[in-house]
């Protein structure tokens, strides 16, 4: 079928965003023209409301509506932990477990191994200055076990020994397959990963 330039330009920038198909994007946008046009205004509303109160947390990158999200702002944190991560979701199922009660830093990013891509400059200079700063007695590298997880905890390894070069290093382990994305471990798993990590 045919589609007007407007049809094709949604679904191109729904393609853009992770997890979205062509066949998914061309369904939402057929979704998205029967719509009645007060529940559009009401999606376009939440869009904009998103954009203008939710931020990322000025010290570790976690979705906030504060400057600091609830985590860093939280005096009874273990302040000489950090536990650095992908995503804010892998933030919400590691918090899920009760088993950290530690310090955050979301890269909100991977290296991507065969397009080539790396962290974005900003992030890794806002990661040195909150290592620098805090000074941190261990840190976990809770990346996800893939080629892309790997590269990044790889990566973040030579970063730390260079500016924190004393600090015990971990890596999550007992319970997470290669291969496998935190957001698809159980509560579980992932707290049996956190409990048994090993030094990295």
């Amino acid at each position: 079928m045919k589609h007007f330039n407007e049809f094709e330009h949604l679904i191109d920038y729904l393609i853009s965003l992770p997890g979205i198909s062509r066949k998914q994007a061309e369904q939402i946008c057929t979704f998205l023209v029967n719509e009645n046009e007060n529940n559009i205004d009401q999606f376009i509303d939440s869009i904009n409301k998103l954009r203008a109160n939710i931020h990322l947390c000025e010290q570790c990158n976690n979705i906030s509506n504060k400057l600091l999200c609830d985590i860093c702002a939280n005096s009874a944190r273990e302040k000489n932990k950090l536990c650095i991560v992908t995503t804010s979701e892998d933030l919400r199922k590691i918090e899920e477990t009760n088993s950290y009660y530690g310090l955050y830093f979301v890269l909100n990013d991977e290296i991507n191994v065969k397009g080539k891509n790396k962290i974005n400059k900003e992030t890794i200079q806002k990661l040195i200055h909150y290592l620098n700063v805090n000074k941190f007695n261990e840190i976990i590298l809770a990346t996800n076990w893939t080629a892309n997880g790997e590269a990044t905890a790889y990566f973040l390894k030579g970063l730390i020994n260079e500016y924190l070069p004393n600090t015990k290093l971990y890596r999550l382990a007992v319970g997470l397959p290669i291969n496998s994305a935190l957001n698809y471990a159980d509560s579980e798993t992932l707290s049996h990963a956190i409990k048994n990590k090993t030094k990295y």
